[in-house]
């Protein structure tokens, strides 16, 4: 995960996984396309149960769940360290 933050404040998220790992491309690219164009304050408000009430839990085992909400932190952090 790659993010970086524009001169107008504007964020864009690049996400790479192995084609072996269609279920990690495919949440990398749920988080890139939702983030992309948001404020880091923005990214910060992101509720930490977004991967459950886009309805992933019906879809998807919980340890896949923690996957993404791990690539969700992740590019939090990455949002406040590059915005300062």
């Amino acid at each position: 995960i790659i993010v970086e933050i524009d001169e107008d404040g504007l964020v864009a998220m690049h996400a790479t996984a192995p084609k072996e790992a269609p279920t990690t491309r495919g949440f990398a690219s749920i988080l890139a396309q939702g983030i992309t164009g948001l404020t880091a304050d923005e990214v910060l408000a992101i509720p930490d149960d977004f991967p459950q009430s886009i309805g992933l839990t019906r879809a998807v085992s919980p340890l896949r769940i923690a996957g993404m909400s791990g690539m969700l932190r992740r590019a939090r952090t990455m949002s406040i360290s590059t915005a300062t």
